[in-house]
């Protein structure tokens, strides 16, 4: 015959199942209480019943199995476990049949080891191996009997009894019950060996599952900004997440199994209407906690209740609402104090009419009075102090009633223009000051508050003149640059003046940027203007507002 590789050794030994460790060693624990057992019990019933025992045949199988799980004990780190469990089921088989041939052969009562060596060799092996050690059982049970029938072996005496005699067809019927019973335990062994796996399995799977919900639980109830307390039916808290510590400034631990009546989250009066498991939903805000009276809290309760709906407790979710009553607070002193401006604009407004009457009687009056006598002093010095009372209370409506924007058509050049004839015109300028005015082109349309538009440049003008008291030299230039009209004012020779009024043109420069549209002006030459609300139209459709070019007549 061909020598055995040793490769192919080595895949039959990686073909063998691993068991686990804890079967191996229950194995072990397993054979040195059964043979230890049967050794005691040998000794015993010897001393007790004066029997004649063989035991030096006992002793020597004794040590064969102590001498078996030694070796399976020295090398079950070294050596491949479904090769040392091999070991281990080969050693026991020879035991047992061992122990059959001293206990009488076919008479022995010790064939029921072999179930044994079946039952583990099938729980390390699963079926297979289950059902090739039940034949191995066989073939060591029924080559026993074969010596012992022929007279090749013959068992140790125990007493003076004569020997049963076996025919050939009851020793045939032995052993065919014993390879049966063999078989049959390694099956069912199997089949109640692989129920015991799954089940593990799936126990295993659950209780993973339960980790991960339980891990996925608490991450939950530590990432709310929220803080979460549960409770027993007598009020004791059970539960608390970190968020509730930090929002009580406790830790967890400290509030489990203290009274909830601690913690000022609910007021004493519904206490017992919050125990009581008829509500369903309660809501409280309060500030009796032990944080003091300015910290507002905000708590919802609801019933904690088991698998089959029955009340196990109270579940108490609340929030810090400190900051959203200081807001509430905001709130309502701004509208008291919106409600004291609409009444004193609707005063103002009706002080205007009996303002105005006084001061047209008064002029009235005044043309009575000879030119240049006291009388008539006063009276134009009461006309003058009416009419400064009246422009106090237009500037006071017009802040605290501001009108709506009428948005239309209006020449920007134009208006400018008739602004800076105003101010030439008016006492705001003196000799020292000198306006240029510089219009490219001379006509711009944009779509504005013709009011608002020449307030903004009556403003803009008249804090020019403001920044040179001594006199000075204002420039006006505007001009269409970039898809957008801008005006700049300079004014010289004061460096602030120059500086101020740069940043007073680049925010009007902001305010009336739009897109451009070429029109054509009153002496027939071409212009650009400008549409804001084509820009604001042209960004609402998700379109470019520097693309929307057209012309038009």
């Amino acid at each position: 015959p061909r020598p055995l590789q040793s490769g192919r050794v080595d895949e039959t030994v990686s073909a063998l199942p691993r068991p686990a460790p804890e079967i191996l060693r229950g194995l072990l624990v397993t054979r040195a209480v059964v043979v230890s057992t049967l050794l005691l019990s040998a000794l015993l019933i010897q001393l007790t019943f004066s029997i004649w025992l063989p035991l030096a045949p006992i002793y020597w199988l004794a040590a064969a199995a102590y001498s078996t799980s030694l070796l399976a004990l020295a090398t079950l780190r070294s050596v491949d476990p479904g090769v040392n469990a091999v070991i281990q089921i080969l050693g026991d088989l020879a035991v047992v049949t061992g122990l059959v041939w001293v206990s009488g052969g076919p008479d022995s009562g010790f064939t029921f080891l072999y179930l044994a060596v079946v039952v583990y060799a099938t729980l390390a092996f699963g079926k297979g191996g289950g059902l090739v050690t039940a034949g191995l059982a066989s073939v060591f049970y029924a080559v026993l009997l074969q010596l012992i029938h022929s007279g090749a072996l013959h068992p140790p005496r125990t007493d003076e009894l004569p020997p049963r005699v076996w025919t050939p067809g009851q020793l045939a019927g032995n052993v065919v019950t014993n390879v049966g019973a063999f078989a049959a335990t390694a099956l069912l062994v199997s089949a109640a060996s692989e129920k015991l796996r799954d089940a593990r399995l799936l126990a295993e799977r659950q209780k993973a599952e339960v980790a991960r919900l339980q891990a996925l639980h608490s991450s939950v109830l530590a990432s709310m900004s929220s803080g979460v307390v549960t409770t027993d039916p007598g009020g004791t808290i059970t539960f608390a997440n970190a968020p509730a510590g930090e929002l009580l400034r406790r830790r967890p631990e400290e509030l489990v199994g203290r009274p909830l009546a601690e913690t000022g989250l609910v007021p004493p009066e519904p206490k017992d209407a919050a125990a009581s498991p008829g509500n369903e939903l309660l809501r409280f805000e309060g500030n009796g906690t032990p944080l003091g009276p300015d910290v507002y809290f905000g708590v919802t309760v609801t019933p904690l209740r088991d698998g089959e709906g029955r009340t196990t407790g109270r579940i108490l979710i609340f929030q810090n609402l400190t900051e959203l009553k200081k807001l509430e607070g905001e709130v309502r002193l701004k509208e008291k104090l919106a409600a004291v401006g609409e009444l004193a604009a609707a005063i103002a407004h009706e002080i205007r009419n009996p303002l105005a009457s006084i001061s047209g009687s008064v002029q009235v009056l005044s043309a009575t009075a000879p030119p240049g006598s006291s009388e008539r002093r006063l009276m134009e010095i009461v006309v003058q102090e009416s009419h400064r009372l009246s422009s106090i209370l237009e500037d006071f409506l017009k802040y605290g009633r501001p009108r709506e924007q009428a948005i239309e058509k209006v020449d920007a050049a134009a208006a400018l223009r008739d602004v800076v004839t105003l101010l030439v015109h008016s006492d705001e300028l003196s000799p020292r000051h000198e306006v240029s005015l510089d219009l490219e082109p001379p006509s711009v349309e944009i779509a504005a508050d013709p009011g608002q538009l020449r307030q903004v440049f009556w403003n803009l003008l008249r804090n020019a003149v403001a920044a040179m008291p001594d006199g000075g030299r204002l420039s006006l230039e505007a001009r269409v640059d970039g898809g957008a009209w801008s005006l700049t004012p300079t004014a010289s020779p004061i460096a602030y003046g120059v500086v101020g009024l740069l940043v007073a043109a680049a925010a009007l420069w902001l305010v009336v940027r739009p897109p451009v549209r070429r029109v054509r002006t009153a002496g027939g030459a071409s212009g650009d203007v400008t549409d804001p609300l084509a820009s604001w139209k042209a960004m609402d459709d998700g379109q470019d507002p520097t693309d929307s070019e057209g012309e038009r007549a």
